[in-house]
């Protein structure tokens, strides 16, 4: 495998070096903080927020003004019409109960899509979004992008690594060669997924040493 050839982050360096690499939400708060960025919000969030500085583009925190608008507001009754912007929905105890209620449950979780429909709504300043959106999104009838799919791909990587045939006859150190196969992905280009030739090829190497 090759050595990681990451970049240093800079100014200097262009959207699709930056889109080539893997960042830790950590590493993007600190790389917003020197460049005078907001630092608030989803990892994402600030991925975009760092791409539009790279592309000389305005750079602004219009979810956060949506978010606080939202927030702001005293919800009294939810129904499929209810606004979320505008009318102040909240992912809360309400919402469970009425989203319950509504899919003949007696406990109701929220999803991630429906969080990311929420953040949609908030960063696009979308007063029309509805509760019945939501339920759109819940029951898979319509679909959201997600900017925040960066964050489960550690947690994809593990589980596609364990579910792989060659790495149940692995030992005691099988987190630490995951997070050794992780690591060559995640600073190099390319997919940040796992495959099984990814282990093969290092399994290879350690028989050979």
């Amino acid at each position: 495998m090759n050595d990681s050839n990451r970049p240093v982050f800079s100014l200097n360096i262009t959207v699709q070096e930056f889109d080539n690499h893997y960042w830790y939400k950590t590493e993007l708060i600190d790389i917003c903080r020197r460049c005078r960025l907001p630092v608030s919000g989803t990892k994402g969030e600030l991925e975009a927020r760092i791409r539009n500085l790279l592309k000389g583009e305005r750079v602004d925190d219009a979810r956060r003004a949506a978010a606080t608008r939202r927030q702001s507001r005293q919800l009294q009754e939810i129904t499929p019409e209810t606004r979320l912007i505008p009318e102040g929905f909240k992912f809360n105890r309400q919402a469970r109960e009425f989203f319950a209620a509504y899919f003949k449950r007696d406990k109701f979780s929220f999803t991630k899509e429906m969080a990311a429909a929420l953040r949609e709504a908030e960063r696009n300043d979308d007063h029309d979004m509805t509760v019945a959106d939501l339920i759109a999104v819940y029951e898979g009838k319509r679909r959201v992008d997600n900017p925040d799919e960066s964050s489960y791909q550690w947690n994809r990587f593990v589980q596609d690594f364990n579910r792989d045939p060659q790495s149940r006859q692995i030992g005691h150190n099988r987190m630490r060669i995951a997070a050794e196969l992780w690591k060559h992905v995640r600073d190099n280009p390319g997919d940040k997924r796992y495959s099984p030739e990814l282990l093969t090829e290092y399994l290879n190497r350690s028989r050979q040493t």
